[in-house]
């Protein structure tokens, strides 16, 4: 699944809204908006595009400016979307870990995250789970251009990064959590939550709403949003969501509850 924890990327090309090509081709648990990278600048680029009338519609909808931000803001959230969408898709048709070895993966992580924040008490170890590293050397890169599973990196490079391109800077924390709700998703995803696709793609679709729209989204179904993320949706996997009720209701009391 595509983690969007980097705080900083090398742009490459630019995606932009175009008229000319409907959404081409191609994590959730994305819990921490206002750390999405949504800046000045587009810094996604996953290969979509997305007809400009589209777009139109969608700031009409939402209510939103026109400017160039929100525009910006849109397209990113969009192919963001796209991406946890077929991610989600894909991975509910693979072969899965026991529910076992993932609550254990979970149980270790858990104490993991435990012991850094205990040892990071301590002066001498303040720092210890705070690392640099350069982008698309195998451990942080933009969401588009993808991860090795095992990548070859020798101890030297990890604690001496090379810097003859953009560095980053990673707090393990939050990343050992994401690891730790991504499991958890995934173990409960049998008998437990459906349609984790359509979840994804109506947290951002929230994510701008909440940004952009001079109106606060809420679960009343006359509440403008409702049709906004309906909207988005179709948009993002031109299909029908087929009633998205629940997903909204689910994203909103996460929002209020700040998970």
């Amino acid at each position: 699944m595509t983690v969007l924890t980097v705080v900083m990327m090398r742009k490459k090309k630019t995606a932009r809204p175009t008229s000319k090509k409907a959404s081409g081709k191609a994590p959730y648990k994305r819990r921490q908006p206002s750390h999405l990278p949504l800046t000045n600048e587009l810094l996604i680029d996953a290969g979509y595009t997305y007809p400009e009338q589209r777009i139109d519609e969608l700031l009409e909808l939402a209510g939103a400016d026109t400017n160039p931000q929100s525009r910006r803001d849109l397209v990113n959230v969009l192919q963001l979307a796209q991406m946890a969408w077929e991610d989600e898709k894909n991975t509910s048709s693979r072969r899965r870990p026991s529910p076992k070895q993932i609550q254990q993966l979970e149980a270790s992580i858990e104490k993991t995250r435990m012991l850094l924040t205990q040892i990071r008490e301590y002066d001498d170890f303040r720092n210890i789970g705070f690392v640099a590293q350069q982008i698309g050397r195998g451990v942080v890169a933009p969401p588009a251009q993808g991860l090795p599973r095992n990548p070859s990196i020798s101890d030297e490079e990890l604690i001496f990064p090379h810097c003859d391109g953009p560095v980053v800077a990673i707090n393990i924390e939050p990343l050992l959590r994401a690891t730790s709700l991504y499991a958890r998703r995934r173990r409960r995803g049998r008998g437990g939550p459906k349609n984790l696709e359509k979840e994804a793609v109506v947290f951002y679709a929230e994510w701008f709403f909440r940004r952009h729209s001079p109106k606060k989204p809420s679960a009343d179904p006359k509440n403008p949003f409702h049709e906004f993320a309906e909207r988005f949706y179709q948009v993002v996997t031109k299909t029908e969501p087929g009633g998205l009720d629940r997903q909204i209701r689910k994203v909103l009391a996460a929002r209020r509850s700040g998970q």
